[in-house]
């Protein structure tokens, strides 16, 4: 058997550290989404960092934060969800980043398969909870958590299933069915009713599930996307006519979900 086919090992101790590797993916992606997010809406709080590194700071105070600040989710709770230097409250999405990585991998790894599916397909959850949150924040899909995801989900099929024809085939119905639908919204309505994110993002997940796939992630996403507004107008803080919702938390629901059963 091919060294990559192998199973995950069962070991309590490497279980652990995947735990707490994909915890650190998840502080690495919380950051990355952040700065990213910042960037494109000409904010300038992470002016001068790139995502990919350069020490963390506090967005409030710009501290200079140090390891005991950047535990995973431990830190968060640790200092009352607030920054140690100057009191201002910690979003909690950098906790809900780490933890929903280190989630995606117990999953991935309870659906079992050989070690790189599921190493890949707890990135890939890391990844989606990472653009779920900059995406309900900014209604942005930055580009640079989201392409990597198609050579990711490519390399997977070639390796673990062989079947790098149908990975391809899903990227083009996938991406294009929704650049069809936002082409054909704008043209009808005169505005814009999906983003080109989505579009991207949909692409990048057609090369985890396929073409077979692409029609089941889109009702999952409709679905949870209806039922949020939905829920959200029951609550009083629904939207209007006009107003703009989110579609990628449905779209990474839908994609994650039919990855793993793929």
């Amino acid at each position: 058997m091919l060294p990559w086919l192998q199973p995950f090992p069962s070991d309590p101790v490497l279980v652990a550290a995947g735990i707490a590797g994909f915890a650190a993916l998840g502080s690495f992606l919380g950051a990355a989404q952040a700065r990213l997010g910042a960037a494109i809406d000409g904010e300038g709080t992470y002016a001068g960092r790139s995502f990919r590194g350069g020490r963390s700071i506090c967005p409030s105070c710009g501290t200079t934060l140090v390891v005991r600040d950047l535990v995973p989710v431990v830190s968060w709770l640790a200092l009352g969800q607030r920054c140690r230097h100057c009191g201002a409250a910690i979003p909690a999405d950098y906790a809900a980043i780490e933890a929903g990585s280190a989630l995606a991998f117990l999953l991935a790894l309870w659906l079992g398969g050989p070690w790189i599916t599921v190493v890949a397909r707890g990135i890939l959850g890391a990844v989606l909870v990472a653009l779920v949150v900059v995406d309900l924040r900014r209604q942005l899909l930055p580009d640079a958590l989201t392409l990597p995801l198609l050579p990711l989900g490519l390399l997977e099929a070639w390796l673990v299933g062989g079947d790098l024809p149908a990975a391809v085939a899903g990227i083009a119905f996938g991406g294009g069915l929704l650049w069809l639908v936002q082409v054909l919204y704008r043209r009808l309505r005169g505005r814009e009713g999906l983003g080109i994110g989505d579009v991207k993002l949909m692409a990048a997940g057609g090369a985890w599930v396929g073409p077979a796939g692409v029609g089941p992630v889109l009702l999952i996403a409709a679905t949870a996307t209806l039922a949020a507004a939905g829920i959200a107008y029951l609550l009083g803080r629904g939207p209007g006519l006009t107003t703009r919702i989110a579609f990628g938390p449905g779209l990474a629901l839908g994609i994650f979900a039919m990855a793993l059963a793929f």
